[in-house]
């Protein structure tokens, strides 16, 4: 188990349903409100199609930064709690169309490899929408993750799959 004392994570969000821009908000919101959680920074946000099921609506995605004093497994069930409880995710097939996707892609420096958990996020260097808004948010990922990123990015030319929709910036006053 993990001790956790301020560290700083990731967060990637999308929805693709009832006014996505609105539910990035209110999630942003709800994750600010966390106990022992503070949002630091919020990405631009981006409109994507959808990865893995193509028949659905497009999403808009975005990352934010937070200091965090909950361990990873903590903060997923809160993250869990904001997502089916608070803004009324349903319990749809994988990558289907969803009211809100909160997803932890960084924990600071740890490595977790659990079933219902991985840090770093398993499909973190696959995703344009993720890698844009993460890269927004820290320049400086670790090595390999920044390389495959930068790779994937130019391979893939994410720039040209993403249509920045918002500049919004949630910066800790």
């Amino acid at each position: 188990m993990h001790r956790a004392r301020d560290q700083i994570c990731y967060l990637g969000l999308g929805s693709n349903l009832n006014n996505p821009t609105r539910q990035l908000r209110l999630a942003i919101n709800y994750l600010n409100r966390l106990p022992g959680c503070q949002v630091i920074n919020t990405s631009a946000w981006y409109r994507s199609k959808p990865w893995g099921i193509k028949n659905q609506p497009d999403f808009v995605n975005a990352a934010v930064s937070m200091h965090t004093q909950k361990t990873p497994m903590q903060l997923l069930k809160l993250i869990k709690v904001i997502e089916y409880r608070i803004m009324g995710r349903q319990h749809n097939a994988r990558w289907h169309s969803r009211v809100i996707d909160i997803d932890i892609l960084l924990y600071d420096t740890i490595q977790l490899n659990r079933a219902e958990l991985q840090v770093p996020h398993p499909l973190i260097t696959q995703r344009c929408f993720v890698m844009a808004p993460l890269l927004e948010l820290n320049p400086q990922l670790p090595t390999h993750l920044h390389q495959q990123i930068i790779s994937h990015c130019q391979r893939h030319r994410c720039e040209e799959q993403l249509v920045k929709i918002r500049h919004v910036k949630h910066q800790k006053g």
